[in-house]
């Protein structure tokens, strides 16, 4: 069976890179891998690979490739990536058809290393993204690439699988946001961050004016106390990174349920001012512009139990507005909501959906 020869052949490779005395790095120097991949590595062609015997999945995959299409076998090669805030973990891997099934060909990720049986792709798909994934939290996308050019550098290499198809694997999940009706939105929504860098300091200070309270009364000791009136852009900026992490200042706040005039005349009054938009955070296209998702605490009280994305895939409506309160003075606190913050601190009307 070609397959199985091609196993044997992928079985002279071991995983890592040669450096110039042709010791693998990642053995000899485990430092410098860690460190220096992006600076050393180049995507070696199967000739070089079969020379070298020491390559990563991406040079292994090109080599996989070259085997199986030079017996006019027709291949799929697939870039799996998990976008966290402190790098990119990835992996390739290569499929195949054969008798009406589909095949995941694996050499160089060892514990899955063989060949794996599926009835479809989408199947094979959400396996390889299960065994990938250690934290469901975190954006994950699977692109189809084609054959990329040799020697490119790791930086081309992530651009040019970037370039390839994203396959959509996910179910939905939605959450909205509640804009003023005479708000500009031809741009998007404008986080606090966003604001002050370019100089909306109208839409800023409006914006802003429901927290000041907050930061002199609890947010943090080093405004407690202060009048509010006397805070600067810059000293509600400083509050928020304190208060709510480095990305703070860069959240832009979604409900899990669109909240309903039912709910009562002080929701009633707001909503008749307001547009409803949603974004599908599930959405792989979507989530490349994600920097971080905060799901915040329990009614939004820090010494409240952290809450996770399970929990807005789990719960009903009924329950998420169960503890609303149409009579409290700040009526959308009971409600649970999550921070995104997106690249270039604003959500582009591209990927929000308007509700009727």
């Amino acid at each position: 069976m070609l397959e199985k020869k091609i196993m044997e052949i992928m079985d002279t490779i071991t995983y890592g890179f040669l450096d110039e005395n042709h010791n693998n790095i990642i053995e000899v120097d485990p430092e410098k891998w860690d460190n220096e991949f992006y600076d050393f590595y180049y995507l070696l062609s199967p000739s070089e690979l079969l020379e070298k015997k020491c390559g990563v999945c991406w040079d292994q995959v090109e080599l996989e490739r070259y085997l199986f299409e030079k017996e006019n076998w027709h291949v799929k090669t697939f870039f799996i990536c998990t976008y966290e805030k402190n790098g990119l973990p990835s992996h390739t891997f290569l499929t195949y058809e054969k008798n009406n099934m589909v095949y995941w060909f694996e050499h160089s990720w060892g514990v899955y290393k063989g060949i794996h049986e599926y009835s479809t792709l989408k199947e094979l798909l959400l396996d390889v993204k299960k065994k990938f994934v250690e934290n469901n939290e975190v954006p994950t996308i699977v692109y189809e690439y084609e054959k990329p050019p040799y020697h490119i550098s790791c930086e081309e290499f992530y651009e040019f699988a970037e370039k390839g198809t994203i396959i959509k694997l996910n179910k939905p999940l939605y959450f909205y946001h509640l804009v003023n009706k005479n708000m500009n939105t031809n741009i998007g929504l404008f986080s606090l961050q966003y604001m002050y860098d370019h100089k909306l300091y109208d839409l800023f200070d409006q914006s802003v004016s429901k927290y000041k309270e907050r930061i002199v009364n609890g947010w943090n000791k080093k405004y407690l106390g202060r009048n509010k009136n006397s805070l600067t852009r810059e000293e509600v900026l400083d509050a928020l990174t304190l208060f709510r992490g480095p990305y703070g200042t860069k959240y832009i706040y979604f409900f899990q349920f669109p909240p309903y005039q039912e709910l009562g005349l002080n929701m009633e009054e707001v909503l008749n001012a307001k547009d409803i938009y949603r974004i599908d955070i599930h959405d792989e296209t979507i989530q490349k512009y994600f920097l971080d998702i905060d799901y915040e605490y329990e009614q939004s009280h820090s010494d409240h139990q952290k809450l996770n994305k399970s929990f807005y895939e789990m719960v009903t409506k009924h329950d998420y507005f169960s503890d609303y309160d149409d009579n409290e003075n700040m009526i959308f606190k009971p409600l649970n909501h999550i921070g995104i913050a997106f690249k270039d601190n604003y959500c582009p009307i591209s990927i929000l959906e308007k509700m009727n």
